[in-house]
């Protein structure tokens, strides 16, 4: 083979990897970023803390939520992918299992930083 044929078999390897790594990316992996979500209610029960919530963004879609609790303070990671036929809908409804008469502050984190959604002082921040 020659030289340009070897170069365009790389140049293609290349070009399909970071293509599949993107798509993972987006559509599988998804962010953590909470910038574009818009919290509607919170309510902090007994035995629960309920988070309803969307994406302002319609290209965005709801996957998964992970918390955290150190304390009294609740943190929470919502994840978001590109909207697909699997994740159709940026809206979502999170329930946690904690005793929430014990939560002051609840917030939304992405890992590096925090937002505050709700403060036993304050009922509702945003």
């Amino acid at each position: 083979m020659n030289k340009f044929v070897k170069v365009s078999i790389v140049c293609l390897g290349i070009i399909l990897l970071v293509s599949v790594f993107v798509y993972f990316k987006m559509f599988v992996i998804g962010n953590d970023n909470y910038d574009d979500i818009v919290i509607d209610k919170v309510t902090v029960g007994s035995g629960k803390v309920l988070v309803k919530g969307k994406y302002s963004d319609s290209g965005r879609a709801y996957k998964e939520f992970s918390y955290t609790q150190v304390g009294n303070e609740l943190y929470i990671t919502v994840t978001s992918v590109l909207v697909s036929k699997k994740y159709k809908s940026g809206d979502f409804e999170i329930t946690i299992p904690v005793n929430g008469m014990e939560v002051t502050d609840i917030h939304l984190t992405d890992g590096s930083a925090t937002k505050v959604i709700y403060s036993k002082q304050n009922s509702l921040v945003e």
